[in-house]
């Protein structure tokens, strides 16, 4: 699961407060800050339409 989706999928997990840490082990990619408020942005923008996506 190496890649942006882990680091994405570790911060979506955070954010709903499954997880303390979405830090990852070497090499692991880690988002940036503009990065995390854009998958912020389309997770508000999905939950108008999906109530499931909601944060």
């Amino acid at each position: 699961q190496l890649g942006i989706g882990l680091a994405v999928r570790k911060h979506v997990l955070k954010r709903r407060g499954i997880i303390t840490s979405d830090a990852q082990r070497k090499p692991g990619l880690a988002l940036s800050e503009t990065a995390r408020a854009e998958v912020d942005y389309l997770l508000e923008r999905l939950a108008r339409r999906d109530k499931r996506s909601a944060l």
